[in-house]
């Protein structure tokens, strides 16, 4: 059998080892946050409003907030909790065990965070615009999609990188390089998840952005490129970064964590 014909195995094994209380109130917590803080700013504004500015407070909280710390629980430790459980070592002998247990933890990893992530987007959506906007609600779920699935293997590769680091690494990356990168008006913005995420919103909201076109900084946070771009190399970032995490754990050695005495 090969890797791909034990990666449904592997998916429903790992799916039920994070069913745990303690995992299901964190992604219950990050679920609620949108809705929350959004209810909280529509009771203070007491109406709704524009849908440029609710497009932009939801795009936030749920795809970029939610999705991406959603993904981090499940996708950065995915080697490391392997290692220190000492089970590397019997998937490392199996024909084609890393690779399954690779591919099943990143599936693990975004059917954990889908959920949470549309929640925060319909529920925020809902709460902050009381009137109905179904463009606002479909563009925010795209998001949420197309973000889990990025950011679950961008973080599942910096935990094959460095595992025993994985966690601090990963904070490192969200904030250094997708926040911090992502608002360099340079040729690095280019480089992040968030800048595709970015012009997706504007292009899906159709927001007027002709009052940008004179100012190139500006301009360079939006792109001009279409939205069917966008999502091609999001998926392309996102089977790369799986490919690469794949070809580290087929040449590269990883020692497992050592045994405890008494």
């Amino acid at each position: 059998m090969n890797a791909l014909g034990r990666v449904p195995a592997v998916f429903a094994f790992e799916w039920r080892r994070a069913l745990t209380f303690p995992r299901l109130a964190w992604l219950v917590a990050l679920a609620a946050l949108p809705p929350v803080l959004l209810g909280v700013v529509r009771s203070a504004a007491g109406s709704d409003p524009p849908l440029e500015i609710a497009a932009i407070l939801v795009y936030v909280l749920a795809p970029c907030l939610a999705c991406m710390m959603s993904v981090f629980l499940g996708a950065a430790p995915a080697i490391s909790a392997e290692l220190e459980g000492r089970s590397w070592v019997y998937l490392a002998v199996r024909p084609h065990g890393p690779l399954a247990v690779l591919l099943g933890k990143y599936l693990v990893a975004v059917s954990w965070a889908l959920p949470v992530g549309l929640i925060g987007a319909i529920g925020g959506s809902l709460v902050l615009m009381r009137e109905v906007s179904w463009r606002l609600i479909t563009v925010q779920c795209g998001l949420v999609v197309l973000s889990c699935v990025a950011y679950a293997a961008a973080f599942l590769l910096i935990g094959v990188i460095a595992p025993k680091r994985a966690m601090v690494l990963g904070v490192m990356y969200a904030i250094f390089f997708e926040v911090g990168a992502s608002l360099v008006p340079a040729a690095i913005n280019l480089l992040t998840i968030q800048y595709r995420l970015r012009c997706l919103l504007v292009r899906g909201m159709e927001i007027d952005v002709s009052r940008l076109e004179r100012n190139p900084i500006l301009r360079s946070y939006l792109g001009e490129e279409p939205a069917i771009w966008h999502v091609s190399l999001l998926l392309l970032m996102a089977v790369g970064f799986v490919t690469v995490a794949g070809l580290l754990l087929r040449y590269r050695e990883f020692a497992a964590a050592p045994e405890t005495e008494g």
